[in-house]
């Protein structure tokens, strides 16, 4: 027989074999009933003639099963035999059976959407194309420490990627703060991300646009970037989304204006879909960018370009900079100013990552942490179950069933309910995954490209696959090693024996608290680092504030007009109902560093003191009573008035810390000091604010819009204190900036504390992770202790039966019962202390003001354990104490 013929045969007789049984039984009996004829033709009666035929063929049922053996299917149809006695066996234990589904649900499902997180982020590559060559280019300064990073200058880009042979492309994109536009009338209005960039950044990421061109260096990277409206339109590249958005994906927009913050631009490209900048993420449209200041020799100090770069085919990055170290001595020379920077060269996926590495490594090594506790909950579950059914395992051994057969129906039942775990976990995964990008979308770079995609389904369903050889084995060689003989002799004594298998288990729910305990650990280092977070004095009060964003277009308003503006709705919403005070601000304070100019002394004790008369300070532009809504306080001098205005000398406010870093010993009200390159006379002295919102002070120096308009076109944030609800306030404002220009945007509406919150967003991130991760430890120890003492108990019942009946008390087995899951308790706790001291080395980064030893944390850890487990263990205890005697001994 071919091999072909003999693998049709096989298959057909196993997917039809009632079939096959059918037609061989009728050929068998076609043997019997001419075997009868025949001996009834020799003369026996009818009955002896059947009889005579049975045993001439050799008995039917016998040649049955040899037939069956002959066609190479018996293995799968013992197996599919297998299969459907383990789903009779489990539905007859629904109780079992959801519990080890969903045991092994969470934790594959939360294993699966972890490591898709950290594949997304950190395993795949940057979704262009050869993105090894791709790097991010910082400026430093020899005063600084080696982790300082400063953006570029306009100067030294030009000169980057003139001069630099190691990079085949360079391009400049403005990060440093987002810029958006506003398009639409009315109700239809809205506002939208742009991103100004250089000519030569499509090719450097290598991707044009799939419809029209990318930006043209001659035409438009330069002054012809920004064209009079009267002269020309400036040119704009959309993304997928808005073009079809404004376009209704008409191919035929290439060349037709889009209308943005009032200016025509001309479409000359629209980008692939999903297209997504490396560093700002999603953005709407791209436009390009002005580089004339780089041409000004006095912007040698002007830090505010982000620049990327690619480099050349198979050049390692250590060439590159040593070319970049060689043309800063040059560019050192050449820009006395800036003599003191240096260039530095990262990897572009290493530089978007950044510390979001050590939040997604703790997040795998909490969910492997949890898998474990699954895998061993699970073990724990099975070995209880098959110790229930050691009697049946024990009777079928005495029946001739092998012990392969015995292995192999428990590890059928094992990968049955992994195989349904898994199918559990995967909407379990879907839901995770959906939750970790709204957690994490604001701190977490990347997760963008989160998505369940098939690879991570066979992950899935393979990591099902080993916890099921994993868990399973166990149980399976345990029964497959039952002697029936003393099997049965120990259920006929009712006697408290399975020492050792007690023993097996308990150790089991040890390693479970040890697991759980070094999660709670975790949690409650960030539980008490955030409640340090925000127990920092920010120098301001971010309570009872609305913030939200103003931006006022040039092609509608002049400098004039802008600072008669934020004026005019800062009185108009200083009288809506609820409302104590409106102003704004160029950078909310504690939410990061922001234009950070040199500031120098021009009077005082340091006026001539090139070195301490110098610091580099936040320079920040306000208008309106910005001072009062967020309550800064006024500690020497006066507040800008409508006195300082355009045609009033320069005047400025200082932090508390700038007056006695700059004029020590004398009052700072009346000094003068020069930054940005203009001369202010200090009026007034404020109280110091953060940085950040872990709290850092900084130096402060505060301009007054009015006076400053004409620099650039400020886009202030406006603060609206308020005595009511924050919803009606924001209410009431948007319907008064309608009135006023019907064209603005109320952009980013937030509480003022959610928007410093947003420092804190990745501890956040990792708090509720982690806190997630450590209930569902917790929860697993609580119910492996629980189900190990529920079980002992219930082996025990003859011997509490026996002890009560000899006159112990109910309190005494109580006891007992207890300090058996106490002592498992304590030793799971050591075990997690151990735990916990590596968990410390991950934990350093992330925590605030906080000992990755504190005592009261590992205190508080140990006492929530125990009282998780006092509560485990109490329930098992007080049944302990509830069996009558008479029916115990019965």
């Amino acid at each position: 027989m071919s091999l072909v013929s003999d693998l049709y045969e096989r298959l057909r007789a196993l997917f039809f074999r009632a079939r096959e049984d059918r037609e061989m039984h009728e050929e068998l009996q076609f043997h019997v009933d001419m075997e009868t004829e025949r001996n009834r033709r020799s003369g026996m009666n009818t009955g002896e003639a059947r009889r005579q035929g049975h045993l001439a063929l050799g008995g039917v049922d016998q040649i049955s099963e040899e037939v069956r053996d002959a066609r190479g299917t018996r293995l799968l149809e013992d197996m599919k035999a297998d299969v459907a006695y383990t789903a009779r066996t489990l539905i007859r234990s629904p109780g079992f059976a959801i519990v080890a589904i969903l045991t092994l649900a969470i934790g594959i499902g939360g294993s699966t959407a972890v490591y898709s997180a950290v594949d997304a982020v950190l395993i795949q590559p940057l979704p262009y194309q050869d993105p090894g060559q791709l790097v991010r280019l910082y400026m430093a300064y020899d005063y600084h420490n080696s982790d300082y990073h400063a953006w570029v200058t306009p100067v030294h880009f030009l000169d980057y990627r003139s001069r630099m042979s190691s990079f085949e492309s360079t391009a400049a994109l403005l990060t440093y703060s987002e810029t958006g536009a506003d398009i639409g009338r009315g109700d239809a209005g809205r506002r939208i991300r742009l991103l100004p960039v250089s000519a030569d950044y499509f090719t450097v990421l290598r991707v044009p646009p799939a419809l029209g061109r990318p930006f043209d260096r001659a035409a438009e990277d330069g002054p012809g970037a920004v064209a009079d409206i009267g002269i020309g339109a400036r040119s704009v590249v959309l993304s997928q989304s808005l073009w079809r958005q404004e376009f209704n994906g008409d191919p035929g927009a290439i060349g037709r204006t889009l209308v943005m913050n009032g200016e025509p631009f001309v479409v000359a490209g629209v980008m692939p879909a999903g297209f997504v900048d490396p560093i700002a993420g999603t953005i709407d449209a791209w436009i390009p960018m002005d580089l004339r200041a780089g041409k000004d020799v006095s912007n040698a100090n002007n830090h505010y370009l982000t620049v990327i770069a690619r480099l050349r085919p198979g050049l390692p990055i250590e060439r590159a900079e040593a070319e970049l170290d060689l043309l800063g001595t040059e560019l050192a020379k050449q820009y006395p100013n800036a003599a003191n920077s240096r260039a530095r060269l990262y990897p572009l996926k290493e530089d978007v990552v950044g510390t979001s590495s050590r939040v997604l490594e703790l997040m795998l090594g909490a969910v492997a942490l949890v898998l474990i506790l699954v895998c061993v909950n699970v073990a724990n579950l099975l070995l209880v179950r098959a110790s229930e059914r050691t009697q049946e395992f024990a009777l079928r051994s005495a029946l001739g069933a092998e012990r392969a057969r015995l292995i192999r129906q428990l590890l059928i039942e094992s990968l049955t309910l992994a195989i349904a775990g898994g199918a559990a976990g995967l909407v379990v995964a879907r839901l995770g995954m959906s939750a970790i990008i709204v957690l994490g979308g604001g701190s977490i770079p990347r997760l963008s490209a989160l998505h369940l995609e098939p690879r991570l389904l066979v992950f899935s369903f393979a990591l099902s696959t080993l916890c099921a050889v994993g868990f399973g084995l166990a149980p399976a060689l345990r029964a497959a090693q039952t002697e029936p003989g003393e099997s049965l002799r120990e259920q006929s004594r009712s006697a408290t024996g399975g020492g050792a298998r007690m023993r097996t288990r308990e150790w089991l729910v040890a390693a479970q608290v040890a697991l759980a305990f070094v999660l709670l650990v975790g949690t409650g280092l960030l539980v008490a680092s955030i409640q340090r977070l925000r127990q920092v004095d920010l120098g301001f009060e971010p309570a009872a504030a609305l913030a939200f964003e103003l931006h006022l277009p040039d092609a509608r308003y002049d400098s004039t007009a802008r600072a008669r503006f934020y004026d005019a709705f800062a009185d108009q919403a200083g009288t809506l109902r609820g409302v104590t005070a409106v102003g704004g601000i160029s950078k909310l304070p504690a939410t990061g560093p922001y234009h950070q100019w040199g500031t120098q002394a021009l009077t005082g004790p340091y006026a001539n003191d090139e070195r301490k008369g110098n610091v580099a300070a936040e320079q920040r532009i306000v208008s309106g009573r910005y001072f009062q809504a967020v309550n800064i306080p006024l500690l020497d001098g006066r507040l800008f008035d409508a006195t300082d205005d355009a045609r009033a000398p320069d005047r400025a406010l200082v932090s508390k810390s700038l007056a006695e870093a700059l004029f020590p010993g004398v009052r700072a009200v009346g000094q003068r000091l020069n930054t940005g390159g203009r001369v202010s006379e200090i009026i007034g002295v404020v109280g110091d604010v953060a940085v950040n919102a872990e709290g850092d002070p900084d130096q402060y120096v505060y301009h007054w819009h009015a006076q400053w308009a004409g620099d650039r076109n400020w886009a202030l944030v406006q603060i609206l204190r308020t005595s009511g609800s924050l919803d009606a306030a924001q209410a009431d404002a948007r319907a008064l900036l309608t009135s006023m220009d019907p064209q603005l945007v109320m952009w980013k509406p937030m509480p003022l504390s959610d928007a410093v919150g947003q420092g804190e967003a990745q501890r956040t991130f990792t708090l509720r992770v982690l806190g997630c991760f450590a209930i569902v430890a917790l929860a697993l120890s609580a119910l492996g202790l629980f189900g190990v003492l529920s079980y002992g108990v219930r082996l025990r019942t003859r011997e509490f039966g026996i002890r009560m009946a000899l006159g112990a008390q109910p309190g005494a087995i109580r006891r007992m019962v207890m300090r058996q899951g106490l002592t498992m308790t304590a030793i799971g706790t050591v075990a997690g202390l151990l735990g916990a001291v590596a968990l410390s080395r991950i934990m350093v980064a992330l925590v605030f003001k906080v000992s990755t030893f504190d005592p009261r944390v590992l205190g508080g850890a140990m006492l929530f354990m125990g009282c998780v487990a006092a509560i485990a263990a109490y329930l098992p205890a007080r049944r302990a104490t509830r069996v009558d005697p008479r029916t115990a001994l019965q």
